[in-house]
């Protein structure tokens, strides 16, 4: 049983910003022995002001790969502020959060609440979240990242 089924990474592409830097800030999102193999799919015009979306998805051992790297980069603080605030960042199995566009370019992941972000979608199995509850399923995330 996978504890997580898939992540989604996606983000908006601005009439002034280059396509290039927002799809290198998306893809530091990813680990890097991945990110080579990754096919980032292109929505154009989707967004609200017609601007286009960039989307990555991972499923099965990927997926966990993924949500553990995006934890390990993140600092202490983000990943607490996380544990606390997980009452209005997860529903119906999915973990939402929110980061940095701009600071990911540069290989910083921050969580960000503002409109520039890249946005992450963990959807998690639904038995582990009802055997485990979602508080201590990212405690043992987290807790494998520094065992």
């Amino acid at each position: 049983m996978h504890i997580v089924e898939h992540v989604e990474l996606s983000t908006h592409v601005h009439a002034t910003e280059s396509e290039l830097k927002v799809v290198k800030a998306l893809l530091n999102l990813v680990p890097p022995e991945l990110r080579d193999n990754v096919k980032v799919q292109s929505n154009e015009g989707q967004g609200h002001f017609g601007n286009d979306i960039k989307t990555v998805k991972f499923k099965g051992d990927e997926s966990l790969h993924v949500v553990k790297y995006i934890l390990t980069s993140m600092d202490q603080l983000d990943r607490e502020i996380i544990l606390v605030s997980i009452g209005s960042r997860f529903e119906d199995g999915r973990l939402y959060l929110r980061f940095n566009k701009q600071l990911a370019y540069s290989g910083v992941v921050r969580l960000d609440d503002g409109d520039d972000v890249i946005k992450v979608i963990v959807k998690f199995n639904h038995w582990a979240v009802k055997g485990e509850g979602i508080e201590n399923l990212i405690r043992r995330i987290i807790g494998s990242l520094t065992a």
